[in-house]
């Protein structure tokens, strides 16, 4: 009896463990799609954490913004002259808690310039220190980049442009 009591005890811990790990693999499903990235089931729907996207939450939310872009500036204040169009490259940047990314040959200077652009699209450039600045906000919308900038230097004038940059 002693030993029909162990193997009893056994099968239901081992019952136990199983359905412990059945119900905790699938608590994250919603529907056919499981979350990812912490994401978690709310009305049959994954809600992403900050920093990701996509309907199991498998974009980080930078990823869509790297690339190589072709750029082209339009009504600038004043006139600027020189080729409208370039190509820029925007990279990951381990700054900021992976909210900044590098956008380099920015407005066609061969300088870098370091954005913060957050999970909605939103695009926002601070002024740098010393002699170059620039000032930028914008919005990325189906592959493309649309923003208003301003650069400036120390003493100086500088210009005002808006500037599209579409992902290749």
């Amino acid at each position: 009896m002693k030993k029909f009591a162990k193997v009893l005890f056994t099968v239901l811990i081992c019952a136990g463990i199983f359905s412990t790990v059945i119900y905790s693999s699938c608590s994250n499903k919603c529907g056919t799609t499981t979350c990812q990235n912490g994401g978690t089931c709310t009305n049959n729907k994954c809600v992403c954490p900050t920093g990701y996207s996509g309907n199991s939450c498998q974009t980080a939310w930078d990823d869509e913004y790297i690339g190589t872009y072709n750029c082209s500036r339009s009504v600038c204040h004043p006139g600027v002259a020189g080729t409208n169009a370039w190509q820029s490259a925007i990279t990951k940047s381990a700054t900021n808690g992976g909210y900044t990314v590098n956008i380099s040959n920015f407005d066609n200077s061969n300088t870098t310039q370091v954005a913060i652009i957050d999970s909605a699209g939103n695009m926002k450039i601070t002024p740098a220190a010393g002699t170059y600045g620039v000032s930028a906000t914008g919005n990325f919308v189906s592959n493309t980049i649309t923003a208003n900038f301003t650069t400036y230097v120390t003493g100086g004038s500088g210009y005002s442009c808006i500037m599209t940059m579409v992902k290749e």
